[in-house]
């Protein structure tokens, strides 16, 4: 195994590359998606970034974008496209496999491998890595404090210390819900020592493990990160104060204050079996039940070989806790589930080096290997579907809430109104729609210089070009004076539609611009 090992891990870095890296502009950008991009705008073109404590995650985001903005073709912010965002969760997501290392002398190889095939083919690491959210971030920095911990529990080096504080620190600057994971961890840690004391009766020196010179070195290293990141380098005094308050109103959405509350299941009918009528099946019940498996083992001792069974445990008693959490939860959407998922895909390679050790005979141990990687590659197939074909399709299960292709047909009519208009991308735009339904609007207008927003139709609502949600049923071209006409009706995104008006002078200028229409 260890000749096989290196060669292997990169073969699957590889294909996990495959999959994520290609056309990383196919699907519409959702709303999330659009607000931190331009959210990334403000700390680009004016170097003007401030942590928003109510409505936006942390900052880990946002600066671990410079880099692809920073070797991106053009510098100018209104010339990025969707994959210069969207690379960056690549490289997170990617990243993962290369985390896996931090494990290796307690998982081993096999199971490692077999780890990394699964975050590679995973179709929900896959999609969610083609977005441009935090969650892949989260993932990423708990999985490096946890993989650093352990390392430094088994060195105690005071290098592995510091890192994990960093990791920690970095946690708590990518998103709120870090808590979560972090108060999982530490249960985890309590769980697997009590279970070894009373079920098996072990004793454990626990003051062996610490260090207080480590503890606050690693301390002082995530304050440090902690005040680097929040403050914007020093720049926002208020910052720090702000990623404390910010837990009040996610608690409030938490508790049921949210349009995203969904029952119980909603996480594992995605994961398990998720099916629409006229719609493809989707799975990733293979990695759950091998996960299962994982997590028997770890608390029997049964078929790990020379895995390190605490190091299981800790694992086992996270993800089982973490997805309890989650699934009491009210509030939820479906990237959410990666935070537990994780655990289950390390678990899942657990399992399934346990399940061939299973296997005594060498004719079934030959043909549960089969079945294994046949059932892999329906993963990677499902994986596929689920980030080219049908990555905005209502059938997938991991698609929200999300942009219509119908909103580029918009886009690209209001592009080439600009086009016929002497103002050119300094014509006026007005758009009249709530806060929550216009999204990612901005992102997408981001060319034009004269974008006005409002929450109800105006005093004074003409413009060249107008964009009007339905819900207000403006009715412009319906007026005496006939200034304009209704261009198009588009949906932006589910129950989400715009009427688009443009002003007769401007129409027929743009008229003028198509080509001729064949006989």
């Amino acid at each position: 195994m260890n000749r096989w090992f290196a060669p292997g891990l990169f073969l699957l870095i590889c294909l996990a590359l495959a999959f994520r890296v290609p056309q990383l502009d196919r699907r519409p950008m959702h709303n999330d998606e659009g607000l931190n991009a331009m959210k990334f705008r403000s700390l680009w073109v004016t170097n003007d970034y401030k942590y928003d404590s109510f409505e936006f995650h942390g900052p880990t985001l946002p600066y671990a974008t410079l880099p692809a903005a920073w070797f991106s073709p053009t510098r100018e912010f209104n010339r990025l496209t969707e994959s210069t965002f969207r690379v960056v969760t690549v490289a997170f997501g990617v990243g993962l496999i290369l985390l896996l290392l931090l494990f290796a002398n307690g998982l081993g190889k096999p199971e490692i491998l077999c780890a990394a095939a699964f975050i590679a083919i995973s179709p929900a690491m896959v999609f969610y890595s083609r977005y441009y959210i935090h969650e892949m971030l989260l993932i990423f920095f708990t999985a490096l404090t946890m993989g650093a911990g352990w390392r430094y529990v088994q060195s105690k080096s005071v290098g592995w210390a510091l890192l994990t504080g960093a990791g920690f620190a970095l946690m708590f600057a990518t998103k709120e819900t870090f808590v979560l994971a972090a108060g999982c961890l530490a249960l985890a840690a309590v769980c697997t020592l009590t279970w070894g004391r009373w079920i098996e009766g072990q004793r454990l020196n626990i003051k062996s493990h610490l260090n207080f010179k480590h503890l606050t070195a690693a301390i002082t290293v995530a304050l440090l990160v902690w005040l680097t990141l929040f403050t914007s380098l020093f720049t926002n005094v208020s910052g720090p104060m702000d990623s404390l308050k910010t837990f009040l109103p996610w608690l409030d959405r938490a508790g049921g204050d949210s349009p995203h509350i969904y029952p119980w299941d909603f996480y594992l009918r995605r994961l398990i079996y998720f099916h629409y009528p006229n719609g493809p099946i989707w799975t990733e019940a293979l990695i759950v039940a091998l996960a299962a498996i994982g997590f028997i083992c770890a608390l029997t001792r049964r078929w790990l070989g020379e895995t390190n069974v605490t190091l299981v445990r800790v694992l086992a008693f996270y993800t089982a806790g973490l997805t309890l959490i989650y699934t009491l939860i009210s509030y939820k959407t479906p990237w959410c589930l990666l935070n537990f998922f994780h655990g289950m895909i390390l678990l899942a390679g657990v399992g399934t080096v346990a399940l061939l050790r299973m296997c005594r005979l060498r004719w079934l141990k030959c043909t549960m290997a089969v079945a294994l990687v046949a059932a892999a590659a329906q993963l990677g197939w499902q994986a596929w579907r689920a980030s080219f074909p049908e990555c905005a399709s209502q059938y997938n299960p991991y698609v929200y809430a999300q942009t219509s292709p119908n909103a580029l047909e918009l886009v690209n009519k209001i592009e080439a109104l600009a086009r016929a208009s002497p103002q050119g991308h300094d014509t006026v735009i007005k758009v009249t729609a709530s806060p929550e339904s216009y999204g990612p609007l901005p992102w997408y207008l981001r060319r034009f210089n004269h974008v006005g927003w409002w929450h109800e139709i105006p005093k004074d609502p003409f413009a060249p070009i107008m964009l009007v949600a339905s819900e207000y049923q403006a009715k412009f071209d319906e007026r005496p004076d006939k200034t304009h006409l209704m261009a198009g009706y588009f949906q932006l995104r589910p129950h989400v539609f715009f009427e688009l008006y443009v002003e007769i002078n401007l129409w027929r200028a743009y008229v003028k611009t198509l080509p001729p229409e064949n006989d």
